[in-house]
């Protein structure tokens, strides 16, 4: 019974992080998430910072999504932009690292943003040769989620063909609820297999 407690422990959705972009062109705001630790000492961190954009032709914040990694061999961190955004002020900015993979090849999290132009990317960093794919969720989900269901998306594991295992939660009962398949490299979701085993995140 305790490695099946475990196994579920293991497979939990990350905390989530969200902040509101700020509304003052004097302040520039940094959010991090807790540190993730992986396999060999690893570390990730994921963090947005926001600012006005300071155009002359508008005034609107930008916010800008990074991923830091420490390995114990490392004198500082590596630093991957994953993405910048430019949009209303007072939108909320949301992180969610879900963590290492069990190999520390990759690292698979979740921004999300509301506002005018809400948006919800996927991230899938590869150690190995430093790519990152992201994807924006709406497209493969469109089709799939129920009508009226805004979920929340959380990356908690992988399978051993390399899927990506979402969860996603939504504040009412929705079909789309639970757990989903999905390639990083696109394709349509599905559920995972009966029996199919999923390799949690560390985090």
């Amino acid at each position: 019974m305790l490695p099946l407690i475990l196994l579920a422990a293991s497979i939990l959705p990350a905390p989530q992080i969200i902040v509101t972009c700020v509304d003052t062109g004097a302040t520039v705001a940094t959010a991090r998430t807790q540190p993730a630790g992986g396999p060999g000492g690893l570390t990730a961190v994921l963090e947005v910072t926001s600012s006005d954009d300071y155009s002359k032709h508008s005034h609107q914040c930008t916010a800008q999504y990074r991923l830091a990694i420490v390995s114990a061999a490392s004198a500082g961190p590596q630093v991957i932009d994953l993405l910048t955004s430019d949009a209303d002020y007072g939108r909320s900015l949301s992180l969610s690292l879900g963590g290492f993979s069990k190999d520390g090849k990759r690292v698979l999290g979740v921004l999300s943003e509301g506002g005018k132009d809400p948006f919800t990317t996927l991230f899938d960093y590869h150690a190995g040769d430093g790519s990152v794919q992201l994807v924006d969720l709406a497209k493969p989900f469109r089709g799939v989620l129920a009508a009226g269901c805004s979920p929340r998306y959380d990356a908690i594991g992988a399978t051993s063909s390399g899927a990506i295992v979402l969860e996603l939660h939504s504040p009412k009962p929705c079909s789309s609820n639970g757990r989903w398949l999905l390639d990083s490299a696109g394709g349509k979701p599905r559920r995972p297999p009966p029996g199919e085993p999923i390799l949690g995140l560390s985090h």
